[in-house]
Order: C-alpha cells, then structure tokens, then sequence
C-alpha cells in the first residue's frame, strides 16, 4: 500500500528540476485563518492618475524580464508595487495574452526566475458576459521558468454578490444589497453558467445546496433587476431552490447551513477568465502566487508538464468584503503530472482540479495507419505527440480492450503505428503518455467550494489535504466521451473530508468505472489506495466504489455517513453502509472505523457489517475474512 504511494510520487517528482525540487522542500508558511464579513473593506481603489501610472509602470514589465533573460541573467527582480495591463486580443485563432511569455526556453541547471514578490498585476478586464472568458498571464511553449510571489486581480469584480435584504417566495426572487465596487449588469444571456452559490453571513458555502445543481442545474438566475435604495432583485429561473429552502426536512437535516436567510449572501455568476495558462510548456513553476480575479482559473494543457505549484492561493482576496475570487484548476494532456504543494483553493464556481487526457475516435484504419476523427481539443496532444508514444484502443462502446500500440509517426489525425491497426476500427484511443501521468496533489487546504476533484488518468497521489464543505467529491470516471483516460493507479491517502457532498445519498468518494453504454466495470479502475482519511458527515455512504479492482481500503475513519439522507429524505430508500463496493472485484477492506452515535447504518445482508455494503462483487476480504460473491442489488427508489 505504501510503496504504490510512494511509486506514485517518484513517478511525479522524477520529472523535476534541481530547483523544482529546491522550492518543494522549502517549509510552507503557515496559513493564514480566512475570515469574511459583509463590513469589511471592498478591496484596494485607486484615482484614474493612479491608474495611469500603473499602466505605464505595466508597459515596463516585459522589456524589464526580456532584457534580463536575453542577457542571461539568473532572474529578474520585479519591484513592489501596482502594476496595471488591458485585456486580452486575438489574431485570428491565437489568443495574445495582456502579460504574455513565449518561447522562453532554460535547460534544467539554468532556470529563470521572474521574482515578483509585493507586486500586483491589475487586469482592466471588460464586464461583458461569459462566455467567452477573459485572460490575464499567459506562458506558451516555456521551459524551466519560475514566477514568485504575484498577486493577480482584475480591475473591476466582475460578479455580482451581496446580502440577502428580503426573501419573495412568491416572487422566486432574492432581494440583495450589492457589496461595495459591485457594478449590476442590464444584460443575461441566460446560459447554464448563469447560476448562483448561495453563502452563510460568515462566507460559509451553503454545500447542501449543491443538490439544486448536480444533473438539475436549479441554482440559474434568470436576471437581476432594480429594487429600491440601491438594492437589487435576483430573480430565480426555476422555483426549486426557495422551495428547498422551507423544506422542515432539509432544515433538520443541514441546520442552518442548509439554508439562506436575510442576512445571508448570495454570489451571482457572469464573468470568468483564464488567470494562469500554462500551454504546450515544461517545469513552470508558480511558488507563492496568488489569484482573486473572480472566475480566474488556471490551466495546464499541452507540453512535457511536470509543473510545481507550491504555497498558492486561489479564491477572494482576504481581508475583504469579496466573496468570489479565483477559480479551480484544469490539467489536461500534458506528458507529466504536476505537483501541487500546500495549495489553497476558495468558493470556486466549478470544479476544484481536474486531471485528464482526450479521447481519439478512430474514424478509419488501413493497414499500420489509423485515421481520428478530427477534434480541435486534440491538438495539444498531436503538436506534442512523438513516435514511441503508447496508445491503448478500448472499445468505443462495450469498453474491452482492444490492445496497445506504439506511434512511429503522425501527421495531422493520422497515426502510422508499430502493428496492424485492424483489430481498432471500431475503437477510440487514449494517448497514455498525454494524460497527465504521476500528478501529485498533498498538503493542500480546499474550503466553502462548488464542484468535484475530477480524475480522469492515473497515476496519482491526493495526500494529507483538507476538505471542507464541498458541493460534490473526490470523483474517480473513465469518461467514455471526450475527455478521460482510466484512473487507476490512484492513491487518497491521510486526507480530512468535512461536508463533503452532503446532499442526499452522495458519497465524499467516488469511483465509477464504466463503458459508454452504462455497463459498469468494463473498463475496471484498478490499483486503487483508499487509506487513513476522515470523513465526516457525508450525504450518504463515504465511498461508493463501482467497477474497481484489485484494490484496497483500509484504515479509514468515517463519521455519521447516511445521516443526511435520512433526515432529509425519510421516503427514499436508501444504502446505509459506511462503505459501497459495486460490481468490484478482488478488494481488500480492512481496519476502517464507523463512528456512528445515532445509529443510522444498517448491517449487509452479505457482509453482516454496517461498514461494508456489497452490490454484484466478488473476491472480497473484510478483516481478513473472504466474503461470499454478492447479488445484484435492487437500485435504492429516490422520491
């Protein structure tokens, strides 16, 4: 168990440079504790004078680092202070980033470090409607660069948030006062990103709520119009969420964090960015960063990867009365994972981390060469794809293995592999060496957030992180469609999980393997390490596992799981084990503890445990014990 641990983080941290590996072991600082609060400051304001002298302070920037890296030099010393750039431009389908670096190359024994510690970099980001979303840095085909210690925000908030004034259930609407720098929009397209997180006065993310979104999509504004004194009406798309709101069963479920009230908050989608692109590069490292542009993620795609991210922040700027700020990451087809060390992520909008390759679906093969339908999120796979690179071509429907081959050539959507490409006509192939392999996320500290840690492509460590009070989950997916890869080799080791999905019948982990017409288990997750984690007050069991084999889970504590679900839900069948193991196979569960004080579980028919419920398994040891195979249970009827 440990040794795959420790295989997955060598897998990582073998691809880092001498000063990756410098700045990885250097202690963190310690966290600073987040308070929020409606009275607290807006945030920084400045004079149009001032903000002039940024811009020509922000038209410095670029020479400044040019000239120090074409002269040689270690690095670049960018002083404290404001600096303010415009936004993004495009020239035909190349977007031209307001602080743009390209083509900055170093070899490993000679990094570049761009040294920003004390400066903020302004963005004057338009208000206009996402999407499209804006961009603020760029780095595009680098190699062994270093940014430290930069703030990054944009000129105006860019959402719309404030405290609840009045409640019309009648009207579905919410009446808020808008937080100070807030500028209401008169326009809405109306789109699915049009939705709103509804937050306790303290900023606490009312997580059960996430029902309202997961597959139903219920928490859309429809628009927000004039009120009186200067406040605001939200008004809601569907009437699902004030409904839920005086639900007597949510309430006695959740308490109050289930719910909003006047004097509460809510924060209203409408623009986003992309804060920190990292495109087609290597060993960029981000040490000390920090990001509160409202919706500004940052994103990993294309290149030999293998990124540090060490004592970030992404969220609200603190200290002040914002509530949305950064978003959550996504990495997707690079040759190396990368590393993420004491990283804090706060009230994203979507998801918190993603980890995944793309998809090729094979449109014909001939002989050696196999043709794949043309899909412009491949790209970053193709423009660094190289021969030897492994493919593995799964079933494009039934989901069985079709076997593995290796690229000798390709131009464009065509592949020239090492053997007969006939037995893939009817395949899709994922690019096994572009899928994000041997990423590391530990010692990182996630509160009040939206979505799902996705993963989508193995290997990989989650270790010794911090999970508190998240819409949905650590989610394990073989995404059959156009993003994915197989997770296996994935290890969840000495993590802390507190509200963690809590909405009725959810789990804080879970694992569905599964081919594109629904059957579970083909293709399996394998080599799965659930181990030493807490989790407490998950909606319902604390893992459900399906299609997972050769497997462990041990030494877990789990604290009042399913209590939810019943509270909120008494009608609904439901599981009321700590544990699920679905259609799995060859699994080891041992020394997990239930802490269970108002004896909501119930003992398996199989299993005779409350820790451990069995759907359609087999080759499953609880305790040392070998469990008899277990039928297929009936789904739970939801009402």
């Amino acid at each position: 168990m440990l040794l795959t641990a420790l295989l997955a983080t060598v897998s990582a941290l073998d691809h880092l440079t001498p000063i990756q590996r410098e700045i990885l072991a250097t202690p963190s600082p310690p966290s600073a504790e987040y308070r929020f609060s409606f009275d607290l400051p807006a945030g920084p304001q400045f004079t149009e004078a001032e903000k002039e002298t940024q811009r020509e302070l922000g038209q410095g920037v670029m020479p400044m680092v040019m000239k120090a890296f074409e002269s040689g030099a270690e690095g670049v010393r960018i002083p404290p202070g404001d600096y303010r750039f415009g936004q993004e431009r495009w020239q035909g389908a190349k977007v031209i980033y307001p602080l743009g670096f390209e083509n900055l190359q170093r070899d490993a024994a000679h990094p570049f470090v761009i040294d920003a510690t004390g400066a903020t970099f302004w963005f004057d980001l338009d208000d206009k409607q996402m999407p499209p979303g804006h961009r603020c840095v760029g780095f595009r085909n680098c190699r062994n660069i270093v940014l430290r210690g930069a703030i990054i925000d944009r000129g105006t908030r860019g959402c719309i948030e404030g405290r609840i004034t009045r409640i019309d259930r009648e009207g579905n609407r919410f009446e808020i006062q808008p937080s100070p720098g807030v500028v209401v929009p008169t326009s809405y397209k109306g789109a699915d990103e049009q939705r709103l997180f509804p937050f306790k006065s303290d900023g606490r993310f009312c997580v059960p709520l996430y029902d309202m979104q997961a597959g139903v999509r219920k928490l859309r504004y429809k628009d927000i119009t004039p009120s009186e004194g200067g406040c605001y009406w939200v008004n809601m798309l569907e009437p699902q969420l004030m409904e839920r709101l005086h639900d007597a069963n949510w309430e006695r479920a959740y308490g109050d964090l289930g719910v909003v009230r006047v004097g509460d908050g809510l924060s209203c989608l409408y623009t986003g960015a992309g804060a920190i692109v990292l495109d087609d590069s290597a060993n960029i490292t981000l040490h000390g960063v920090s990001v509160y542009v409202a919706k500004g993620g940052p994103s990993e795609s294309g290149g030999d990867g293998a990124h540090l991210w060490k004592d970030c922040y992404f969220g609200p700027r603190p200290g002040t009365s914002q509530w949305k700020g950064a978003d959550g990451f996504l990495c997707r087809s690079t040759r190396y994972g990368c590393v993420m060390d004491n990283v804090t992520i706060r009230h994203t909008a979507d998801d918190l981390q993603n980890f995944h390759g793309i998809w090729g679906k094979v449109k014909s093969v001939s002989g050696k060469q196999v043709t794949l339908e043309t899909n412009g999120a491949l790209l970053p796979t193709l423009r660094n794809a190289r021969p030897g690179d492994r493919l593995r071509f799964i079933h494009r429907k039934n989901g069985t293995l079709l076997g593995e081959a290796k690229l000798i050539s390709h131009h464009d959507y065509q592949l020239t592999l090492d053997q007969d490409a006939t037995p893939f006509a009817e395949a899709q192939a994922e690019w096994l060496d572009h899928e994000c392999a041997g990423w590391v996320v530990q010692n990182c500290r996630w509160e009040d957030n939206f979505q799902r840690l996705l993963i989508m492509s193995g290997p990989g460590l989650v270790r010794g992180c911090t999970f508190t009070r998240m819409g949905s989950n650590i989610s394990l997916n073989t995404g059959m469609g156009l993003v994915g890869g197989i997770p296996s080799d994935i290890t969840i080791t000495d993590n802390t999980f507190i509200d963690v999905s809590s909405r009725p019948h959810q789990p804080a982990i879970v694992a569905h393997a599964h081919n594109a017409q629904g059957g579970f288990g083909i293709p399996p997750i394998e080599r799965l390490i659930i181990t030493g984690n807490t989790i407490t007050r998950s909606g319902g069991p604390a893992m459900n596992l399906i299609g997972i084999q050769d497997s462990r889970i041990e030494n877990n504590v789990i604290d009042s799981p399913v209590r939810a679900t019943l509270l909120a839900r008494p009608n609904d069948e439901t599981d009321r084990q700590a544990i699920l193991l679905r259609h799995s196979t060859r699994v080891t569960v041992k020394g997990n503890t239930l802490i269970d004080p108002e004896n909501h579980t119930q003992p398996d028919a199989t299993s005779n445990s409350r820790v451990l419920g069995l759907d359609a398994t087999k080759e499953i040891t609880l305790d040392g014990n070998k469990l008899p195979d277990a039928p297929a249970r009936a789904k739970p009827k939801k009402k």
